[in-house]
């Protein structure tokens, strides 16, 4: 299951894992973050567990051009 996150849980999204504040191609500050949480964790609900523990991938999608970043399991478990 995936669900966007609040524009406060992109501000620390982006603090975990540099990704998420502004678009990577036009530099658009109203981006919508998705995450997919991983099974049995709290991800699912606003302010629940965001990090590596608890999300398996992620997009960073632009609100204005057709730009989108994915962020992978790989890229989590290194950040974290």
């Amino acid at each position: 299951m995936s669900r966007d996150l609040t524009k406060e849980e992109q501000t620390e999204f982006a603090k975990m894992y540099g990704a998420g504040l502004a678009c990577g191609s036009c530099g658009n500050n109203d981006v919508s973050v998705k995450i997919w949480e991983k099974f049995g964790s709290d991800a699912a609900q606003v302010g629940g567990d965001i990090g590596p523990s608890g999300i398996i991938g992620a997009i960073v999608a632009c609100d204005l051009c057709d730009n989108a970043e994915t962020i992978d399991r790989g890229r989590l478990l290194k950040a974290g």
